[in-house]
């Protein structure tokens, strides 16, 4: 992601993905017409989202989840795709997010429905997770952002009931000089903090999607920026345009590669107490 913040920075973008940056994204996004047609031709369905899941990874991901687990979603944006993955898994969700903008949206959306998933503005950097004992741990896109993936995978396990799951959806790239094989199973980042951990997982591949969604998000980013700057949203174009460039390239060049872990529980994860 250093690459990436790079990138971005260079293109006027250099508080992209902070506090500031994303209360500002969805404050616009969740009012935005145009955002709304940019999702469903993106991802296949508009859920305000910001991210790289797709319609059909959220159906195999709502799949996974269990009637009446206790889950909790790091990194919930808006709540919409938590709304999802509840409404279609019969689980019980408290999304996380540290947008306070995103939260209060899906506090107040969440206020007129029955069985509906709760929400909490946390830092998980700064913050401690809320809550125990949980069945399954939701990190869709956002391990990236907290920190180094020893102490983040330790930070979540430790969250977890005795014979619960994380299910983490992460990108993998591949930079000049790093090795041939760090986008096959098994050999990402994650997957080597994974099993220095001695902590088991399975690896869903999702990198023809992922490919995909950046070909397509490029093109529909600028297909769509008069429209963007008819509504006083630039912000939202020039956001969307900072970073597709460099995932379009990576894609293109195919060193990019993406997969869903579903990781098991271990009581015996190396370095927790």
């Amino acid at each position: 992601m250093d690459q990436l913040l790079t990138h971005t920075g260079g293109m006027g973008q250099d508080k992209m993905f902070s506090k500031a940056w994303y209360n500002e994204y969805f404050k616009r996004a969740y009012e935005s017409p145009t955002h709304a047609r940019f999702c469903e031709e993106v991802y296949g369905g508009d859920l305000c989202q910001h991210g790289m899941m797709d319609v059909e990874e959220m159906e195999f991901l709502a799949s996974l989840l269990k009637p009446g687990e206790k889950v909790l979603e790091i990194g919930c944006s808006n709540g919409r795709i938590t709304e999802y993955l509840a409404q279609n898994s019969g689980c019980s969700i408290l999304g996380i997010d540290y947008s306070d903008v995103a939260i209060a949206q899906a506090r107040q959306r969440a206020q007129s429905k029955a069985d509906r998933p709760t929400f909490q503005c946390v830092d998980l950097i700064a913050d401690e997770i809320p809550g125990e004992g949980y069945d399954t741990i939701v990190a869709v896109d956002c391990i990236y952002f907290m920190g180094d993936y020893d102490a983040t995978i330790k930070k979540i396990h430790a969250k977890l009931k005795p014979g619960g799951r994380m299910i983490v959806a992460a990108i993998q790239v591949k930079e000049d000089g790093e090795a041939e094989d760090i986008l096959k199973p098994g050999h990402t980042r994650l997957a080597q903090v994974l099993k220095t951990l001695s902590l088991p997982y399975q690896q869903h591949d999702f990198t023809p999607n992922v490919r995909n969604h950046w070909v397509k998000n490029y093109d529909y980013s600028r297909s769509l920026y008069a429209d963007f700057a008819a509504e006083g949203n630039v912000f939202l174009a020039d956001a969307r345009i900072a970073e597709n460039g460099w995932f379009k390239d990576h894609a293109e060049r195919g060193t990019l590669a993406r997969f869903l872990y579903v990781i098991e529980y271990n009581s015996a994860v190396k370095g927790e107490s």
